[in-house]
């Protein structure tokens, strides 16, 4: 039995040929060049945790919450009240709020529409207005 493709004109062979690596070159112009360009689309999130006049809380707890995932990571401020989440997704929509002696901040949204790479964000803790 003879192989179909050869027997074909060379005309329908190379036809065919293109439109396979025609189908390949846009398969592989989608997706992404390198771990390198992933990496570049990942955000994070840093900023203070401090009291309504402004003094740094230290010891704080600053949490940020998934709202796909539903999961939730924390971190504990140092002196300077800094905190930092490093390598968030940006398809993911985010919640973030500290805590500290019993009292919340209010919550902050990072939404996925938002096109930033880094958010600084202040938490106050305490009374507001």
């Amino acid at each position: 039995m003879k192989n179909l493709f050869w027997t074909r004109p060379r005309r329908t062979r190379v036809a065919g040929w293109a439109l396979v690596f025609a189908a390949l070159f846009f398969v592989s112009a989608a997706a992404p060049r390198n771990a390198a360009a992933q990496v570049a689309t990942q955000r994070s999130v840093l900023g203070h945790v401090v009291t309504p006049g402004g003094s740094p809380i230290s010891g704080a707890i600053v949490y940020l919450s998934d709202n796909r995932t539903l999961t939730v990571e924390s971190y504990i401020t140092q002196q300077d009240g800094v905190y930092s989440f490093e390598g968030i997704s940006p398809d993911d929509n985010y919640k973030l709020w500290a805590r500290a002696d019993g009292k919340k901040s209010k919550v902050r949204t990072i939404s996925s529409f938002d096109d930033q790479h880094v958010f600084h964000m202040i938490l106050k803790i305490g009374k507001w207005k």
